[in-house]
């Protein structure tokens, strides 16, 4: 006898939640940076790999 094989369904909502996470997190990043005085090409590029990552993380943690 074999037990059954559990599968893990990702689910809309962990989808949603990392889209929100990220773009949240993308606005958050360029009104500090802003308010910082950090402009620039860089500065963009660095927040949109963090905001990737936690958006990533939030729908991978959400499994």
């Amino acid at each position: 006898m074999s037990a059954p094989h559990a599968t893990v369904s990702t689910g809309k909502a962990s989808l949603i939640g990392g889209i929100v996470v990220g773009i949240a997190s993308m606005v958050l990043w360029v009104a500090v940076t802003r308010e910082l005085g950090f402009d620039g090409k860089l500065v963009l590029g660095a927040g949109l790999v963090v905001a990737a990552a936690l958006g990533l993380w939030t729908r991978l943690a959400d499994l």
